[in-house]
This record gives C-alpha cells, sequence and structure tokens, in this order.
C-alpha cells in the first residue's frame, strides 16, 4: 500500500482543524507562522541552491561588508560568536567564503566571498526576489512600507525589554 498524499493540513505546514485557543492571537506565533511560510516557500523554489534563509543572509552581509570579521557579522544577526562559528566553517568548506586573518587584528577572521559565493548568492537573491513579489502583490505597497516599519519597531520593543 502507498503512503496517502500530504494535505494541505497536513505535518507540512502545521495547519490543521484543531483549535489553537489563544496562539492565533499572539503576534509572535503568527509572525512565527509567517516566517515559517516563508522558509518553506523558499525550500521548495530554492532547494537545489542547498542554502538556507540564514547562510544566505550570512552571505549577503559578508558581501555588503567585505573583509567583516565573525565577531561583527554575529552582531549583526544577534548571534554569539560560537554559534556563528559552524555557520562559517561550512560555508567555507563549500568553497562560498573565504576566511584570512585581518590585518588589524591577528586573532580574527576576516571574511569575503569566493566567486562561487557571489554566483550563489545571486541565484539565491534571485529566488528571494521573486518570493518578495509574491508577498508584495498581497499588500498594498502602504501597507508594505507600514508592515515593515512596525515589525521594526517590535523588533526594537522587544530588543530593548531585555
Amino acid at each position: 500500500m502507498g503512503r496517502r498524499p500530504r494535505r494541505a493540513g497536513d505535518k507540512q505546514t502545521g495547519r490543521s482543524d484543531a483549535d489553537l485557543g489563544p496562539l492565533a492571537g499572539y503576534v509572535g506565533y503568527v509572525l512565527r507562522r509567517a516566517q515559517s511560510a516563508s522558509f518553506r516557500h523558499l525550500e521548495r523554489s530554492a532547494g537545489e541552491l542547498a542554502l538556507t534563509p540564514g547562510q544566505f543572509s550570512q552571505l549577503a552581509a559578508i558581501e555588503a561588508n567585505p573583509g567583516i570579521n565573525q565577531r561583527r557579522l554575529a552582531a549583526l544577526f544577534g548571534l554569539d560568536k560560537s554559534t556563528l562559528s559552524p555557520a562559517m566553517e561550512a560555508l567555507v568548506a563549500r568553497n562560498l567564503v573565504q576566511r584570512t586573518r585581518a590585518a588589524a587584528d591577528a586573532r580574527a577572521w576576516s571574511l569575503t566571498l569566493t566567486a562561487q559565493g557571489r554566483q550563489l548568492l545571486a541565484r539565491m537573491q534571485a529566488r528571494i526576489e521573486a518570493q518578495e513579489r509574491i508577498i508584495a502583490a498581497t499588500l498594498a505597497p502602504a501597507e508594505r512600507r507600514r508592515l515593515v516599519a512596525v515589525l521594526r519597531r517590535i523588533e526594537a520593543a522587544l530588543d530593548a525589554a531585555e
């Protein structure tokens, strides 16, 4: 017997007919669901690139800040340096990032993209921009600007409350 096909309400999307209780009204929960939907969509549209949204963000930040060190990169994303180190190891192993000792501080690594890293970043960026067009199609331009502004205010408020 074959396996039953997944429905939209299955484990793949996390949707079900069950009552979510207060979760459905929590902004944090709804944000997490939207983020999960975004990641699922990217996985489907860019899966063959084998690049996670986090890795894409790291590559984009390195391209925008050539020579950035790992400590500054970790701070940019609100990560602990020990969390970022394995991620950089993986990107270096895939020949996407080149790590060299920083001239100003031999204890720090200076990060730059390799030609292969720039190429993969461009391919992934095209997929992300396609996703952004899907999102933009659901919002009027003023709604999109307002949503981004509100999300930034939420981030700032939560960071300040730590």
